[in-house]
C-alpha cells in the first residue's frame, strides 16, 4: 500500500493547490494511515460500540449475552454466519 508523502510541509507533487498542503488535509492523511494502519483495534473498538449501543436486543439475548458487551465474548458465542 502506498504511503503518504514524509515530507508534509511543501505539497510539491501532489496537485495541491499553491504546493501547501495545508492542516485539514494532513489531519485527514493521518487519520486515514492510522485507520489502515490499526485496522483490527479499529474495526474491535467499532464493534464494542455496536453491542454496546445494543446490549439488550432480543439477538444478542438469544444468543446468551445477556447484557454482556465485550467483543471477545460476542465473537465465541456469534458465529460469523449469523451476522
Amino acid at each position: 500500500m502506498p504511503e503518504a508523502p514524509k515530507n508534509r510541509g511543501n505539497g510539491a507533487g501532489l496537485g495541491v493547490e499553491g504546493g501547501i498542503l495545508d492542516d485539514k488535509n494532513i489531519r485527514a492523511l493521518e487519520f486515514i494511515e492510522d485507520v489502515t494502519m490499526n485496522a483490527k483495534e479499529v474495526q474491535m473498538q467499532v464493534l464494542s460500540e455496536i453491542i454496546t449501543r445494543n446490549s439488550n436486543v432480543e439477538y444478542l439475548q438469544r444468543h446468551g449475552l445477556n447484557g454482556r458487551v465485550d467483543a471477545d465474548t460476542f465473537k465465541k458465542i456469534v458465529a460469523c454466519c449469523h451476522i
